[in-house]
């Protein structure tokens, strides 16, 4: 026995050194990003199934998702107006993780824990490595890219494919360490690393194109930047991105004809940009949750940003400047040119936050040049170690706070119930898609125009917070209120047929009466046409 015992630990003693050797052959850089690449894993992962699944999210679980690969890949050219990459993904994803909270969220996690160290690469390529610590650290805990990795959406993925882009971007332009050896080609001297980040950038470019039509903007001056720096040997990578564009064309027409987008404009322009400033320093606080927005929230994370771009002009040298003109620069066009496009014509207005999201790791990228500025080192370092730590203290809150988070639509449903009878529900503007998918009852959302006469035997309101119960006449007399409770920051009123059989639903009135709330029309369950 002790010959065998002697020979397990021989045996396992060569792995262990092995892992010693692997381990004490890192670098401290290494296992600082390793480090805040774990925190952010953590931030994404460990609430990843505390919250509901919200309205988009509904779309693409059970409208995208839970049919063959082909009835997916249909349903994004009617029911969308994004490119399929993101849906190809989480479709194949999903066989394996599943359609729930977790299961489909965690591909978006786990893109969003991919954006931390690549956001490493980016600022080392253009700055230094305390430059990328510094983005690292701010990509991982910033509350915006948390959100948005918690989303079964396609924003994360946008944003990790982008990054990726913006790097291969950056180490092909001149001055870049890829620039020796050189070689000789057909397009003149490059070298051999410089020739193969423009291939990848085209490459991944045309992903990002292929995850979401936002991605054009900032591609789109990375294209001509390299152009004009590289001359015909940018072609290579160009003609990648532009053969992407040309195949996502016909579906890009096929869906703005179906005008999914049309509702962004229903909110003011500047009202949206405010928001995007908000949104970028402390993620989705206001419209979107079903609450009104918290300026004050973002007002000291912006403050330190500020004051971290201003040293850059104030402290930094040409290679500061240089570092992080280059992201700014980016961020400008990501954010101007849609800016421009929707001032020119008011009709394609989609100028929204999270359709900005691909200059947001750029911009962090920028501030963390600034934050490890050589000549202003002491106070550099005290505006990033603040803005990590407000932004890490935020993201937790945001995490564990329902006043932070979507609305609980699962327990809305468990309020409500199974139908004990035919039943209508008059829900908060986004609530009827939720509602339907934790309800699995077969819940039908007609159109007024259908032009059918519907009986039911209850009525519930879903309200955002207090609003005033619905006038009497808006039901009729049979119509009496049976119970109110309140479920987060949701009310909810029923209203039981106070006589034999069913009393008759006005469904256009109801659909278009003034309630206090925004609605969007009414959610029938358990109940057939007459």
């Amino acid at each position: 026995m002790e010959a065998v015992g002697a020979l397990g630990r021989r045996g396992l003693s060569p792995y262990l050194e092995a892992v010693r050797a692997w381990v004490s052959s890192r670098s401290r850089v290494f296992w600082l990003v390793a480090g805040l690449t774990a925190v952010a894993a953590a931030l994404r992962f460990v609430t990843l199934g505390a919250q509901s699944y919200h309205h988009d999210e509904v779309i693409t679980a059970s409208r995208l998702l839970r049919g063959s690969f082909g009835h997916a890949m249909d349903a994004v050219g009617f029911s969308e107006s994004a490119p399929p990459l993101y849906y190809v993904l989480a479709w194949l994803w999903v066989q394996v993780a599943g359609n729930g909270e977790v299961g489909l969220r965690s591909f978006s996690a786990l893109a969003g824990v991919a954006t931390v160290p690549v956001a490493y690469l980016i600022a080392a390529e253009l700055r230094d490595r305390a430059a990328g610590i510094a983005a690292a650290a701010l990509v991982a805990v910033n509350p915006m890219l948390l959100w948005y990795s918690q989303e079964a959406r396609a924003y994360a993925l946008l944003v990790l494919l982008t990054s990726i882009s913006f790097l291969y971007f950056a180490r092909a332009l001149p001055g870049s360490a890829r620039d020796a050896p050189v070689v000789r080609g057909p397009y003149g001297s490059l070298t051999t690393g410089t020739s193969r980040s423009l291939l990848l950038w085209g490459v991944f470019s045309g992903l990002a194109l292929a995850t979401h039509y936002f991605a054009f903007f900032p591609l789109a001056a990375e294209a001509v930047w390299l152009l004009r720096r590289r001359g015909r040997a940018a072609w290579r990578g160009v003609a990648v991105l532009v053969a992407f564009g040309l195949a996502l064309a016909p579906l890009l027409a096929h869906q703005m004809s179906y005008a999914h987008a049309e509702w962004i404009s229903n909110f003011s322009l500047g009202h949206r940009l405010w928001e995007a400033g908000m949104t970028f320093m402390v993620g989705e606080t206001g419209d979107v949750i079903a609450q009104p927005e918290h300026p004050l929230f973002a007002l000291a994370p912006a403050l330190l940003a500020i004051a971290a771009l201003l040293l850059i002009v104030s402290r930094g040298d040409g290679a500061d400047r240089r570092a992080a003109g280059v992201p700014l620069a980016i961020v400008a066009t990501a954010v101007a040119a849609p800016l421009a496009i929707a001032l020119v014509d008011p009709d394609k207005d989609f100028v929204l936050a999270r359709n900005l999201m691909p200059a947001l790791v750029p911009l962090l990228v920028a501030i963390g040049v600034g934050c490890t500025l050589p000549a202003a080192r002491r106070l550099g370092t005290l505006l990033g170690a603040a803005l990590v730590a407000y932004s890490l203290g935020f993201s937790v809150w945001a995490s564990v706070s329902p006043a932070l988070q979507r609305p609980d639509w699962d327990a809305i449903a468990a309020e409500l119930g199974e139908p004990a009878t035919p039943r209508a529900m008059v829900t908060w503007t986004i609530g009827a898609a939720p509602l339907r998918y934790y309800l699995s009852t077969g819940a039908y959302q007609p159109r007024p125009s259908e032009g059918f006469a519907w009986w039911v035997g209850e009525v519930d309101f879903v309200s955002r917070g207090e609003t005033p119960p619905p006038p009497p006449s808006l039901l009729g007399p049979g119509f009496r209120q049976a119970a109110y409770a309140q479920v987060g920051r949701f009310r909810v009123r029923r209203y039981v047929w106070n006589s034999p059989g069913l009393g008759y639903l006005r469904l256009r009135v109801v659909s278009r009466a003034a309630l206090g709330f925004r609605s969007n029309r009414v959610l029938l369950d358990g109940i057939g046409p007459e």
